[in-house]
């Protein structure tokens, strides 16, 4: 199980005009670079917005020299959208020249190079571990044989459902008061980060064949996958802690509850946490200060209109008109 622990929301903010004092703030915020200037540095200006909670961090960075960087092995991994159009990035014989508004993956485990003339780029940073295990529960491939092998997106309609997602991510971090500081939605967040890189970047897990469907799973095994639901539904729940509740892996929980209940496991999680936020907007009183907001954060909804909208679906009215009557 995840760590139940709420996640510190923090933020930074950093402007200098002195170019090595710029460089030194990237290498701690990043990873460790030689850089070097092929260019005049006129009126320098080096910004940086970060915003991060748990495992998930976003940045905004802006940088006005033209360098190159000869850039160390990541040890995670780190998505970027470019505001302005001069960047370059080199990994071996691979190279990439992203457009203004063009996704992209910096490599990870090997050194490269990345040059620019001018700098704009929002920045999203995941762990690997992370996101293998999503590949692993989604397609079966071992954690261990996980890896993305390109950088470029697998297609337009997958670029433009990750920038979606990036600009999701960085408002929820970006909100007063986060409901990222909540750990079911932290981990919803980077659940959601992570399918969607999954889905967009070429990796082994789906170049390959990895879905070769699971053998019978016995409904005893589906009960035990639920009863653990119902009883930790109040918890930063993955789909490998109901597997191992289960004594089943993950593809064979999935294929469980897509054969004997039609659904998948956090498709009923998430019933079951609606089904607790209805019974706690109907025991709260506005008298006391309790308000939807409250109930659909500590239930692990980060929107409250995404909360508003399925609740009205399953129950016919508003929460707020459930917490009012």
């Amino acid at each position: 199980m995840t760590d139940g622990g709420a996640p510190r929301v923090r933020a930074l903010e950093y402007t200098t005009r002195d170019l090595e004092v710029a460089h030194q703030v990237l290498r701690d915020t990043y990873v460790d670079h030689r850089h070097r200037l092929f260019g005049a540095s006129g009126e320098f200006v080096y910004r940086q917005h970060t915003v991060g909670a748990g495992e998930l961090a976003m940045d905004s960075v802006r940088h006005t020299a033209a360098v190159e960087n000869a850039v160390e092995p990541l040890t995670y991994l780190m998505f970027g959208v470019p505001l302005s159009p001069s960047i370059t990035i080199r990994a071996g014989r691979a190279e990439l020249r992203p457009g203004r508004g063009e996704a992209y993956l910096y490599p990870t485990g090997v050194p490269f190079t990345v040059r620019w003339g001018e700098l704009d780029v929002r920045l999203l940073r995941l762990p690997i571990e992370r996101v293998a295990r999503v590949a692993a529960r989604s397609t079966g491939i071992a954690v261990a044989d996980f890896r993305f092998d390109g950088m470029s997106p697998v297609s337009p309609h997958a670029a433009r459902h990750w920038r979606d997602t990036m600009a999701y991510l960085y408002h929820v971090l970006s909100a007063p008061d986060s409901a990222l500081a909540n750990p079911l939605v932290h981990a919803a967040a980077v659940d959601l980060a992570a399918s969607v890189a999954v889905a967009t970047f070429p990796n082994t897990a789906t170049s390959v064949g990895h879905l070769a469907e699971p053998g019978r799973v016995a409904p005893a095994a589906l009960r035990r996958a639920v009863a653990y639901i119902d009883a930790h539904a109040h918890e930063p729940v993955t789909v490998e802690d109901i597997a191992e509740a289960a004594g089943i892996s993950s593809r064979g929980l999935q294929a469980a509850f897509s054969r004997h209940a039609d659904t998948t496991p956090m498709s009923y999680l998430r019933r079951v946490r609606l089904e607790r936020a209805h019974r706690d907007l109907l025991a709260a009183d506005p008298a006391r200060g309790d308000t939807v907001a409250d109930v659909a954060r500590r239930w692990g909804f980060a929107s409250l209109s995404r909360f508003a909208a399925v609740y009205r679906e399953e129950y016919g009215r508003s929460p707020r008109h459930t917490l009012r009557t």
